[in-house]
């Protein structure tokens, strides 16, 4: 289902971190608040994939994941490096659904290449949704103090175009 109707102005970004259990098929129940988050867009499905940077997978709504792929197919397809990124990037990605009783159905083929176990972290990332083994997530958010002031001066002092708000 095509997301081409959203409603204008349709927006949603994602908050709280949600710790989760996943059973062995893959399955993952949303948790109350999150599937809250979710209900304006659950009709129209969403996309997941692997992480191209991070040992996770990311959760897309079907709308955003629509805007990204426009925005890769202004890419030149002439460019062999497009290409490459493009292949690589969207590698493993799957059309997913919330089903009635509120589980995410993770292919199993992902849930492997990112190493999800039982335990699952569910952390926002402005318009989408990073899926995390526990384990993995609070190793990467626990970084030095030194390291995180590091990292937050060097992405937060990058001067944006002023027509960028995202």
């Amino acid at each position: 289902m095509s997301c081409r109707n959203k409603p204008e102005g349709l927006d949603i970004f994602f908050f709280e971190v949600f710790n989760c259990k996943a059973d062995a098929k893959g399955r993952v129940m949303l948790p109350v608040a999150l599937r809250n988050q979710v209900t304006p867009i659950l009709k129209d499905g969403f996309y997941i994939k692997k992480s191209y940077y991070a040992d996770c997978l990311e959760l897309y709504p079907a709308h955003e994941w629509e805007r990204v792929m426009a925005e890769l197919n202004e890419k030149s397809r002439f460019d062999e490096e497009n290409i490459d990124f493009i292949r690589m990037y969207t590698a493993g990605l799957r059309r997913v659904e919330v089903d009635g009783t509120g589980r995410l159905l993770i292919p199993k083929d992902l849930v492997n290449m990112a190493g999800i176990a039982k335990e699952v972290t569910i952390a926002p990332i402005g318009k989408r949704l990073e899926i995390w083994d526990k384990a993995k997530y609070d190793k990467k958010i626990m970084a030095p103090k030194d390291e995180k002031k590091k990292l937050a001066k060097q992405v937060m002092s990058e001067a944006k175009p002023k027509d960028n708000v995202s």
